[in-house]
């Protein structure tokens, strides 16, 4: 007799360290990447994910948050949730390092070191993309995953979208310490697109002393740039990236020409 339950067989673990939302979720995610739910497929009902893999529907709905997060499906009320036409792949701009890391079972946190606001030209020699009388508001964080420092993050925001930002305003660990759940929730800010450069360099004596790392150590700079529903710039971040970005792929082929 099989005595592991409904969780374990179906390839749920509730003794992992990773919660079981994520676990749900990457099933899920993993049944649209490989065509098993294809475009406009019905996910099943709320009721019958709870029951075939003998979890809350607390659970459930977490693990659905997620995928309409990603833009993998739509949710309807009264109807349903389906899988959308064309998933956009998630990146970096568009996607918090809050969620990408919590997502890996890891941990993230934040150190906010500081809030600035001034016109943006008082932010030379950083060529940022509003007119130099613009005020801006200079968020500067360190990131870290499991305690170790990853990222030096600053990002750059027209005062005019975030009045009376703070450092107050980011937690130092849960939702809130992303700035996007900031921008969403607190002030409203509707992202649109991006676009994200990367480029090796080494690390300057200043930065190398935010970091905890020797000067002139190998880094990784990600630009991101980040319009809203209108076009106009809302964020342009620069990333100094200390550590190694790991994240899982999985290659989807496409079906074969009639």
């Amino acid at each position: 007799m099989d005595t592991r339950g409904p969780t374990a067989a179906i390839g749920l673990s509730k003794t992992s360290r990773r919660p079981l939302y994520l676990q749900l979720y990457e099933i899920l995610r993993a049944q649209v990447q490989t065509g098993e739910l294809g475009p406009g497929d019905m996910i099943p009902p709320e009721s019958e994910l709870t029951r075939r893999f003998g979890v809350s529907r607390i659970t459930v709905r977490a693990a659905l948050d997620h995928l309409v997060q990603d833009g993998i499906i739509d949710r309807h009320r009264g109807r349903g949730s389906f899988v959308r036409a064309s998933a956009p792949e998630a990146r970096a701009c568009l996607t918090s390092f809050t969620e990408q890391v919590s997502r890996s079972g890891r941990i993230p946190t934040t150190d906010v070191v500081r809030v600035v606001i001034a016109h943006a030209a008082s932010f030379a020699p950083v060529a940022l993309p509003f007119d130099s009388d613009v005020r801006v508001a200079l968020v500067e964080r360190v990131r870290r995953v499991d305690g170790v420092r990853v990222a030096l993050v600053r990002s750059y925001l027209p005062e005019a979208l975030v009045p009376g930002i703070d450092a107050s305003c980011f937690a130092s660990s849960g939702a809130q310490q992303s700035l996007l759940h900031v921008l969403e929730h607190r002030f409203g800010v509707v992202l649109d697109k991006g676009e994200e450069t990367l480029w090796p360099t080494t690390v300057t004596r200043a930065d190398a002393a935010v970091l905890h790392v020797p000067e002139g150590s190998p880094v990784a700079v990600r630009i991101c740039r980040v319009d809203d529903r209108s076009g106009a710039v809302c964020i342009y971040e620069e990333a100094a990236w200390c550590a190694p970005q790991t994240q899982l792929v999985q290659r989807v082929c496409a079906p074969p020409l009639p």
